[in-house]
C-alpha cells in the first residue's frame, strides 16, 4: 500500500480514485469544529448491552462527552479543520454529535471513494437473495461467461467469494496501471494475469472490486445504478436525482467531487464504479450505517438479507501489511476492534467512514476533503476505540 490517505491509480491520460481505505478511520481526530456538537432531543437512561456496559443515551451527558473528545484533538483553523467536511455520531437513532464545514452541510454529497465497496457488497447480497446470483462460489467463468476468451490463465477459476474478500489474486492497485480512456476495463483486468494464486491470501484490490459491477449488470440485465436505486437508495430515502455520472478521468474529479449532488461516476463502457466515486450525503452514510446494525432491515422491509449482513460483516480472511487499518476482512468490509466491542467498518481513500459498533448501537460517519494533507493510517488510527466507544459506552 502507498502514500498518505491511500493509494490511487496513475494511468495515462485518467486518474482512477482507488481509494484503498487506509485512512477512513483516522479522521475522529479532528472532526469538530466551529460549530460543535448539537445535542439529541430525546432523553434516557442507559441501555443495557452485550457486553455488559451501558450506552448513555443521556442528550446532555453523551453529547457533551463525546464532543469533548473529539476536540481534544482539534486546533480550530488547524490541519483537521480544514480537512473535516462533515462528522456524524448516532446512537440508536439519536444523533449525539453533528459538524459540517463551511462549505458542507446535510444536503452536501461527499465522493465516498472506496466505502463505494462496501455498497456494492450490499447489492451483490441482494442479487444473490434474487436468485439473479446463485452463490458466493461461482467463477468469474460462469458469471462473466462471454468474457471467457479474454480470460488470463487462472482467472476464470476466481469465484465471487474472492473477489468480496479480496482473496482472488487479481492485480492490486498500485500495480495495475492499464486503466486508460480508450481501454476495457473490464477485459482489461480479466486480461492481467493473477499476481498470485487465487485463494493464497489477501491482496486489497480495487480493479477486482469494479468487476463487480459488470457482474452485476449481466446478473441484473440493469446499470448498478438503476439496481442499487430501485433496492437500495430509493427505499432508504436516500436522493439520486439528478445523478451525475461522468465517465473518470483527470478532468473530471475535481469538478465531480466538488458538485454537491449525488454522482456515481463511470468507466468508458459506461459501468458505475464498483471500486470508487459514489456520492451521497453525511446523513445517507448513517442511514447506510443504520441499515446494518439493523441488519439490512428498514422501516420494515428486509432490504438486504440479515444472513448476508452477518456474513459479510464477520472475520473472514486475515488482512496483510503494517498499514492496513484492521487485522480482518469480511465481504468488503474491514472488521477493526472497537476498544474490545465488535465492529465493522467500510473505509474510503482520504478519510471517509461509515463504523458501526453493534452492542453499542453505535454508527459514526466521516467525509473529508482529498487533496496533498489528506489522512493516513498513521494518524490516530484508534481514535474510534479510545474516545468515541468510551464516550458512548459509559
Amino acid at each position: 500500500m502507498t502514500g498518505s490517505g491511500g493509494p490511487r491509480l496513475r494511468t495515462v491520460g485518467v486518474t482512477a480514485i482507488l481509494g484503498c481505505a487506509l485512512a477512513a478511520v483516522v479522521v475522529l481526530a479532528g472532526c469538530s469544529g466551529p460549530q460543535g456538537p448539537q445535542a439529541a432531543t430525546t432523553s434516557g437512561a442507559g441501555t443495557p448491552t452485550s457486553a455488559g456496559t451501558s450506552i448513555d443515551s443521556s442528550p446532555v451527558n453523551a453529547t457533551a462527552e463525546v464532543g469533548r473528545q473529539v476536540n481534544l484533538f482539534l486546533s480550530p483553523g488547524g490541519r483537521y479543520d480544514q480537512l473535516i467536511k462533515s462528522v456524524l455520531v448516532n446512537v440508536d437513532g439519536q444523533e449525539l454529535f453533528e459538524h459540517y464545514s463551511a462549505d458542507s452541510g446535510p444536503g452536501i454529497a461527499h465522493n465516498l471513494y472506496s466505502v463505494t465497496k462496501s455498497v456494492m457488497s450490499m447489492l451483490v447480497g441482494i442479487a444473490i437473495q434474487e436468485g439473479l446470483i446463485t452463490s458466493v462460489d461461482q467463477t468469474l467463468a460462469e458469471l462473466l461467461p462471454a468474457d471467457v476468451p479474454e480470460m488470463a490463465p487462472g482467472v476464470s477459476d476466481v469465484t465471487l467469494r474472492q473477489l468480496l474478500t479480496m482473496t482472488g489474486g487479481i492485480a492490486a492497485d498500485e500495480q495495475f496501471n492499464r486503466y486508460t480512456p480508450d481501454a476495457n476495463w473490464t477485459k482489461v483486468t480479466l486480461a492481467t494475469p493473477l499476481t498470485q494464486p487465487a485463494g493464497t491470501g489477501f491482496i486489497y484490490s480495487s480493479p477486482g472490486s469494479h468487476l463487480l459491477s459488470a457482474i452485476l449488470v449481466h446478473a441484473t440485465g440493469r446499470s448498478v445504478l438503476d439496481y442499487a436505486r430501485e433496492k437500495l437508495f430509493t427505499p432508504l430515502g436516500i436522493s439520486t436525482e439528478p445523478a451525475a455520472q461522468p465517465t473518470l478521468s483527470i478532468a473530471d474529479l475535481p469538478a465531480y467531487d466538488a458538485a454537491p449532488g449525488f454522482g456515481w461516476s463511470t468507466d468508458p463502457q459506461g459501468l458505475n464504479l464498483g471500486l470508487s466515486d459514489l456520492k451521497v450525503t453525511a446523513p445517507d452514510m448513517i442511514t447506510l450505517g443504520r441499515l446494518y446494525l439493523q441488519e439490512g432491515r428498514w422501516e420494515g422491509r428486509q432490504l438486504v438479507p440479515a444472513a448476508w449482513v452477518r456474513e459479510s460483516t464477520s472475520s473472514l480472511v486475515p488482512t496483510q501489511g503494517p498499514v492496513l487499518p484492521s487485522d480482518h476482512y469480511g465481504y468488503l468490509w474491514w472488521i477493526p476492534d472497537a476498544g474490545g466491542h465488535p465492529a465493522f467498518a467500510a473505509m474510503g481513500h482520504a478519510g471517509q467512514l461509515i463504523e458501526v459498533v453493534p452492542d453499542l448501537k453505535l454508527v459514526v460517519a466521516v467525509s473529508c476533503l482529498d487533496g496533498p494533507a489528506a489522512f493516513d493510517a498513521s494518524d490516530f488510527v484508534d481514535v474510534v476505540a479510545r474516545q468515541i466507544v468510551p464516550a458512548v459506552a459509559r
